[in-house]
């Protein structure tokens, strides 16, 4: 086999810890990225996808503590974000066209370069609109979610909605945008027919957990809580159950339970936690506060405790 091609040079260092899940857990190269992603969206879900998670690693769990698969997974999420701060590109996606998907089914991505012209195309900059409303975009064939990249640079404060067939393609697509600090929706699913699987919220929020308050940028959603039309498994089964003449009453799916404890940051605030911390941390690497130049520990208050946190801070 020909050795794998990769646009960005971080995208190596993923495929090597890539290939060495693979290796350690005896799965398949593809298997191992399909699990890495499911694992990878739940631990940024602050454990409200707790489920998904353990699901993600069950075929990794064999071998001695620190030989098993599973514990290169840590590895992979601290290179993929490290890789962001970095190389602000599309490394997940680099690395599912060029080791992964080797563009079966004619899954080619678009360059950035052409998002990024038609981004251009079709965005205004929030100081241009002047309705003072949210502007939504919508990309039906969102693939990794590079066009809606672009889209949220020109216009930081827009709402991102992104839908494809492939469940891959949605969970990159979430962690592109979560971990930049994006709010909106993907949605797993046929945009043609609007049959769909399931839907993710980006966005920061709070979960009140057993373990305490958690911050997180990415939670699985209901399918009628998504921004699109849609039409759920839930719906189809009991269409179909309106032509059966069984004796017994039709059933349906019941929709994944999702926390009631949740509570959404509003962009505005989000980014001015950003501003704070950012002013806060210049200002600290200037001049050390007088209980630093004592020798002794700071304290921190419980607004401090509980203010945000970026994402690069957060994991």
């Amino acid at each position: 086999m020909a050795k794998e091609q990769f646009l960005y040079s971080h995208t190596r260092q993923l495929f090597s810890t890539l290939e060495s899940i693979s290796q350690r857990s005896g799965v398949s190269r593809g298997k191992a990225f399909e699990d890495l992603l499911q694992a990878c969206v739940a631990a940024l879900s602050a454990e409200t996808m707790e489920p998904a998670y353990f699901e993600a690693i069950k075929d990794h769990l064999e071998g001695a503590q620190g030989k098993r698969g599973v514990d290169l997974f840590p590895k992979f999420l601290a290179q993929l974000i490290q890789g962001m701060t970095e190389e602000d590109q599309d490394l997940l996606g680099d690395l599912f066209e060029s080791s992964i998907s080797y563009g079966e089914k004619g899954q080619f991505l678009t360059p950035e370069s052409v998002s990024e012209l038609l981004a251009k195309l079709t965005m205004d900059a929030e100081e241009e609109t002047g309705t003072g409303k949210t502007q939504v975009t919508n990309d039906p064939c969102c693939g990794t979610g590079r066009m809606l990249l672009k889209a949220g640079e020109i216009n930081p404060n827009a709402e991102l909605v992104g839908q494809d067939i492939d469940s891959r393609c949605v969970r990159i697509t979430a962690l592109n945008l979560g971990l930049r600090g994006k709010y909106g929706y993907v949605v797993c699913g046929n945009s043609l027919t609007l049959e769909t699987k399931f839907a993710y919220r980006i966005g920061s929020f709070y979960h009140e957990s057993p373990q305490g308050r958690r911050r997180g940028v990415i939670r699985e959603i209901p399918l009628e809580q998504a921004s699109i039309p849609v039409v759920t498994n839930a719906s189809r089964k009991a269409t179909q159950d309106l032509f059966t003449h069984e004796s017994e009453p039709p059933k349906t799916n019941q929709e994944q339970e999702t926390p009631q404890n949740i509570i959404e940051i509003p962009q505005w605030l989000f980014r001015l936690e950003q501003r704070m911390e950012n002013t806060g941390s210049e200002k600290s690497e200037v001049e050390p506060t007088p209980t630093e130049q004592e020798g002794s520990e700071p304290t921190k208050s419980v607004s401090q405790n509980d203010s945000g946190k970026t994402q690069g801070e957060l994991f």
